[in-house]
């Protein structure tokens, strides 16, 4: 296993293929696992960087000073790729990983040559939340954060999260989170959370020029169509697209269709730079 120290921590990390570079972003307590299926069908063409968040998988234990909001995980994203010398990168996150990529690109745009924003959760403002159901990610969230000794009522919730997803997957979703560090899973969550930071989110979108790729499966229910909507309508460049029959795991539940649409958006902009824009399609 591959360990590299960055910002007062450790962080797991593989390296997969050759070509250019593809770094996946996981989602909420995750670790990177969900993705080798994905990068089976990636890597004969692409460089595939995967790893552990701080605080998840096998990116414990923390150090008790440690930083474990979204910024700490997007310098992170940026350290690690600087470390090993990439560039150009393809970034591919899922679920909070999208914010965590999203922030990187912003604040480092000399990394980032397309992000790819699979499933991203945010907040319903309130003015959504009277026509639209509140996505069951924040239901968690809000359970998370108001009571963790209520483990049960937690891991049922969790497992209906993940209730697609195939086995072994399925329950290697729910050890992940049984396992995380709940320090960080708090406080990722919290700095998250609020109508500050939903607009914080959907500016740092907008402000990005690379080409973007927004994207969920047609049965999600905690992406919501009208959130991806209302991201794409922010974006300068990019592309909407949505995989017909699947839900929050699409790198698990249709990867060969989700392989081929990131290879064609790849291949799309493969000669464009991040300062560079694709037509609005």
């Amino acid at each position: 296993m591959s360990f590299i120290s960055l910002n007062s921590t450790k962080i797991y990390y593989q390296m997969i293929g050759e070509g250019t570079p593809v770094v996946f972003i996981s989602g909420w307590t995750l670790s990177c696992d969900y993705w080798l299926p994905l990068v089976e069908k990636l890597k004969h063409k692409h460089l595939c960087l995967l790893y552990d968040g701080r605080g998840f998988g096998r990116s414990q234990p923390l150090a008790q000073d440690a930083g474990v909001e979204i910024d700490d995980h997007a310098e992170d994203l940026h350290q690690l790729i600087t470390s090993l010398r990439l560039k150009d990168v393809n970034l591919v996150g899922h679920g909070l990983g999208v914010w965590t990529a999203a922030l990187c690109a912003r604040q480092h745009p000399q990394d980032v040559l397309t992000l790819t924003a699979l499933a991203p959760e945010s907040e319903a403002s309130a003015k959504d939340t009277k026509s639209v159901e509140l996505p069951s990610f924040w239901q968690q969230a809000s359970i998370l954060l108001k009571d963790l000794a209520k483990v049960p009522m937690i891991g049922n919730l969790v497992a209906w999260r993940y209730h697609n997803a195939p086995e072994p997957f399925r329950s290697h979703l729910y050890e992940d989170f049984a396992k995380a560090d709940r320090r960080a899973a708090f406080h990722l969550l919290a700095s998250c959370m609020g109508n500050d930071n939903r607009h914080r989110f959907a500016q740092t979108l907008a402000n990005l020029h690379i080409p973007i790729l927004l994207t969920r499966g047609s049965e999600d229910r905690i992406c919501s169509t009208q959130l991806l909507r209302s991201l794409f309508e922010i974006i300068h460049s990019g592309k909407l697209a949505t995989i017909r029959g699947c839900d929050h795991f699409p790198m698990l539940e249709y990867t060969e269709e989700f392989a081929n649409l990131l290879l064609s958006f790849f291949e799309q902009n493969a000669i464009l730079k991040p300062n560079q824009a694709l037509t609005r399609r």
